[in-house]
């Protein structure tokens, strides 16, 4: 089961659930070929998913514009269609490397109705590339936290409370600054 759950986590949660397999095939929890093909194909369904789902946006965008105004997103739309305008295959490839920005472009993608031929290679490219960062990623987390443990076994968990405490002031920013910015309590 667990590349069963690697794979539909991908498809769902993506770079995270990748990350995670990874950083657990390099404690040899996991096989890393095994986790590379099953995220690979997770991550494949899931931007040909978001892509059919762009395409399907063309025709109800105006309707949605309608009753749901979208200026709070306008300078995200005019980022992506310059990107697109400019060169839509490599902004197909390096839109992998931006964190927040890869479903999007896939929608826009789909939604701008480039040919699947196009989309699916320039996308594969960016997602090998990108899958390539991630591996590498993973496996140093996973060897940096076996040194960290050879050398004091409480290391490890002084290292996940300063995770959990980055998380925590990531997560009230992100509250304080949407109050500040919309005048709404968070």
């Amino acid at each position: 089961y667990d590349y069963l759950i690697v794979f539909l986590g991908t498809i769902i949660a993506g770079e995270t659930v990748v990350l995670a397999a990874v950083f657990l095939a390099s404690l040899k929890i996991l096989n890393i070929y095994l986790v590379i093909l099953f995220g690979l194909l997770g991550i494949v369904i899931s931007d040909n998913l978001w892509y059919w789902i762009g395409g399907k946006l063309k025709g109800r965008l105006n309707y949605f514009k309608k009753y749901f105004p979208l200026v709070k997103y306008r300078k995200k739309i005019d980022f992506f269609k310059k990107g697109f305008e400019h060169n839509s295959r490599k902004f197909l490839v390096t839109s992998k490397f931006i964190y927040g920005v890869r479903i999007m472009t896939i929608l826009a993608s789909g939604y701008q109705k480039i040919p699947y031929k196009k989309f699916f290679a320039f996308n594969l490219i960016g997602t090998l590339g990108w899958l390539t960062v991630i591996v590498l990623l993973g496996y140093v987390m996973g060897f940096s936290w076996n040194y960290l443990s050879q050398y004091n076994n409480q290391a490890k968990y002084y290292v996940l409370l300063g995770l959990l405490i980055l998380f925590m002031l990531r997560y009230i920013s992100k509250r304080v600054i949407n109050f500040n910015n919309h005048g709404q309590r968070p």
